[in-house]
């Protein structure tokens, strides 16, 4: 009867999963976007729910559905009117959906560390959580019931609106073919509001189930709902029922199962493995969802994305100047000025602030290779940190131990190590891009973590690897302004190495196969090649910025340091930095590490990514580079409108039509549009 309760307890577990794939199918159908805030939004409601319930008293009769009718559906609203909708009319390519969903994970999880102070709670229980007899020698609480009922329930109500109601048709109308809906009289923003509301609020019932009675922290809890996303890839992000099989019999009964079975015991035999292998093994158990996730992506040879075109995942992220001649012919004025002020950070900031600005260097190192493979090629990398983690996992390994390699050979062979793993991250990039590559190498950088880095065996666990810090020619490099300097000199090649990739012949190809993968064929590009070639170059760089974060803090902790959790930000803070731009890695590391430190105001770092990346699509070049130049250009604006100006009034002693002419003509042909333009003309018209 034991295996009989486990079934019946996986049917409810596997329930909440069949929920959540449910809600990001339903809306990934309905607008093409992939919700990866779903985690986030699952977690705000969770934690409002045991504030109302747990800390102000409210009864679950008023509480309950306080958290499931009004505070999910009504995230999804505000999202679609705020975030989704301009990003729509702006025809938002899928890198800007990606990064908006993202940014808003971001702001949900600083949300719940600055309200509920991160704090583990225990979530509060919707329903009893004692047990009733299902017959002799089998149990299943309330809870688990209710679960199985109201799962049940959502299920059939959602499939009778698509098949029966009018709501149903108009979803699969404006998922079909949007504009022959809206032509139709179909209202493709109703429809669209309607489904981000159900969908946030199936986020918010998965949160609220999810935490009944568990742990609840903003950090584990987000990471926690990832597990849906295989259950999503399975129904291949369009079949609703397909979804709630995969949640209930595919994750939830086997996860369920398993945790009665020793894997590491071959079947019918005595014989047991030992050592890594039986550790490898039975870490398929907690990170089965990971498998799957990998599995579907590998056999699923062609996923289709819906709302967005093949060619056009990264447009209006990055610059169509990479690989001409004009991105080429760059001042050399900012990069002495910037390499002067780094090489003069260890003078400006104390002795607490330093190891940040270590931090940050080797960041902008690894900031880099997403530079690289995102905004050179147009490939969405989301599994970096784990690239980037086992570069310096190699390197730490090598280090240590009965081979005691010096330092400085273990950081090339550590970046190595990291290409090998990109050019297998490459592989499936020959078949998928845009969502779906994104989706498997966010996979491939789950198994790492989970195989790899969580293994005590070869990682040390939670304890991790000791991380030396290199010398040159007998001269020890371990005090903290000669490592600040050797990581500057190391960024300072990756940073060169980088350039040159995006320069000449190889920078317009990569370019093309950005812009139109159709188009490079036609011209004789070997695809194959350069998407391989620019995942292991980039893997490299990433590599190497690993062992400098792991040298930096003396020890190779991936644990915490390289998780998924970690590569969704990296890739958020990189995007809204600028992605078409190498300065964008220097600036996004800044931001993400050293802002919060210079200016002493905590969170400002997550709080501007976060709002970067929602209003993405209004940002000048989607970008805070873009915003920088712009900046710049209005800091110059003056002088050129007095020029203008002068030039129109000369002009206009002769001919006062011309004059005006001129003047406009003057602002257009350079100058960025300001409030001094609007006195420029109607000075040069009076």
């Amino acid at each position: 009867m034991i295996w009989l309760q486990l079934v019946l307890v996986g049917i409810a577990t596997g329930a909440i999963y069949a929920l959540a794939g449910m809600g990001l199918v339903l809306t990934y159908k309905a607008t093409g976007i992939f919700n990866f805030a779903y985690g986030g939004i699952a977690m705000i409601c969770a934690y409002i729910f045991w504030q109302m319930r747990s800390e102000w008293g409210w009864p679950t009769l008023i509480a309950a559905p306080i958290a499931l009718l009004l505070v999910g559906p009504g995230i999804g609203v505000l999202l679609e009117r705020v975030v989704f909708r301009p990003l729509a009319r702006k025809g938002a390519s899928t890198t800007q959906k990606l990064v908006a969903t993202l940014g808003v994970f971001e702001l949900c999880l600083g949300l719940g560390f600055k309200i509920w102070t991160g704090t583990t709670r225990t979530g509060a229980r919707i329903v009893s959580g004692r047990s009733v007899k299902i017959m002799s020698g089998v149990n299943l609480g309330v809870d688990n019931l209710f679960v199985i009922a109201f799962t049940t329930v959502v299920c059939v109500a959602v499939w009778l609106m698509f098949r029966k109601t009018h709501l149903g048709t108009e979803i699969r109308a404006v998922v079909d073919r949007p504009e022959l809906a809206e032509l139709a009289g179909v209202d493709a923003n109703r429809v669209r509001t309607i489904s981000w509301a159900m969908g946030c609020g199936l986020a918010g019932a998965t949160g609220i189930l999810l935490a009944s009675g568990h742990p609840l922290d903003p950090y584990h809890f987000t990471l926690l709902v990832l597990e849906v996303f295989a259950v999503a890839v399975v129904a291949r992000l369009t079949s609703l029922p397909v979804a709630v099989a995969a949640g209930v019999f595919l994750l939830g009964v086997p996860q369920s199962v398993l945790t009665k079975v020793d894997l590491a015991q071959v079947p019918f035999t005595n014989h047991h493995f030992g050592g890594w292998i039986a550790e490898g093994l039975n870490s398929l158990k907690p990170n089965l969802s990971a498998v799957i996730l990998i599995a579907a992506l590998l056999i699923y040879r062609n996923l289709d994305e819906i709302g967005t075109a093949a060619s056009n995942t990264t447009s209006g992220l990055v610059s169509r100047a990479i690989g001409s001649r004009r991105a080429q012919r760059s001042s050399w004025r900012l990069p002495v000025a910037f390499a002067a002020a780094a090489i003069a950070m260890p003078f400006l900031v104390s002795d607490i602030t330093l190891p940040y600005a270590q931090i940050t260097v080797g960041l902008a190192v690894t900031f880099t290779s997403i530079i690289c493979v995102t905004g050179f090629s147009g490939q969405i990398t989301l599994g970096q940190a784990a690239i980037a983690g086992f570069g310096a996992f190699v390197s730490a390994r090598l280090a240590g131990g009965s081979l005691g390699l010096p330092v400085m050979i273990t950081i090339l062979l550590g970046g190595l190590a990291a290409m090998l793993l990109g050019l297998l991250a490459g592989f499936p990039a020959l078949k998928r891009k845009g969502l779906f590559l994104g989706l498997t190498t966010l996979a491939l950088a789950l198994l790492v973590h989970s195989f790899v880095f969580q293994s005590y065996t070869l990682s040390g666990g939670a304890q991790g690897l000791r991380s030396t810090r290199p010398s040159l020619f007998g001269w020890s490099l371990d005090g903290p302004w000669a490592f600040y300097w050797f990581e500057l000199v190391v960024a300072g090649l990756m940073l060169l190495l980088a350039r040159n990739l995006r320069s000449g012949r190889l920078g317009r190809v990569l370019a093309a196969m950005r812009d139109s993968e159709t188009a490079a064929k036609s011209v004789g590009i070997d695809l194959r090649a350069y998407k391989l070639f620019i995942f292991g170059a980039s893997s490299f760089i990433a590599g190497i910025g690993g062992c400098l974060l792991a040298e930096q803090a003396r020890v190779f902790n991936a644990v915490t340091s390289y998780d998924v959790f970690q590569s969704l930000l990296w890739f958020v803070a990189v995007i809204v930095a600028g992605v078409s731009s190498i300065w964008g890695a220097v600036l996004g590391a800044i931001l993400f590490e050293l802002l919060d430190k210079l200016i002493n105001i905590s969170g400002s770092s997550q709080l501007i990514i976060a709002l970067g990346a929602l209003f993405i699509g209004y940002l000048p070049g989607s970008s805070l580079v873009g915003l920088l130049s712009r900046t710049t250009g209005w800091l110059r604006t003056p002088r050129g409108l007095v020029r203008a100006f002068e030039r129109a009034r000369a002009e206009s002693a002769l001919d006062p039509a011309p004059a005006s002419a001129a003047a406009g003509a003057a602002v257009a042909d350079g100058l960025v549009a300001s409030p001094f333009a609007d006195r420029v003309l109607e000075g040069s018209s009076t």
